[in-house]
């Protein structure tokens, strides 16, 4: 079964982020929402409070990912930028030749890291 790693920060947007996750379990694919924040409790861009599967910093490696996928939404893909261990995992997930997702701002991330050069975006 395929596994997916979705990374969410405060002000992501609720829909960019829960849209892909029933879709995706929905199809059969394993995926795990994991906070950023330090804890599991994450607040949406218009004020809801959600609870991820995991938190960022208790997860050894993400090696095991098919594919991370990044929800839009501001402050959210700003805050999602501003972590520099996520970071890291984006290059190493790139650098493996791995499926990286961005949603409506979060492109941002990837662009910053230079992963979209010479690649198209859409």
């Amino acid at each position: 079964m395929a596994k997916v790693y979705e990374f969410l920060a405060n002000g992501f947007e609720d829909i960019e982020a829960l849209a892909p996750v029933d879709i995706l379990r929905r199809g059969g694919v394993e995926i795990k929402t994991v906070s950023i924040t330090g804890n599991e409790w994450v607040e949406t861009s218009h004020g809801i409070t959600l609870k991820a599967d995991l938190k960022f910093e208790d997860i050894d490696s993400f090696e095991d990912a098919d594919m991370l996928l990044l929800p839009g939404g501001m402050p959210g893909s700003a805050n999602l930028n501003a972590h520099d261990g996520l970071k890291k995992v984006l290059l190493a997930q790139n650098a493996a030749g791995k499926r990286i997702g961005a949603i409506c701002a979060a492109p941002l991330i990837l662009g910053g890291l230079g992963i979209l050069k010479g690649k198209k975006a859409t």
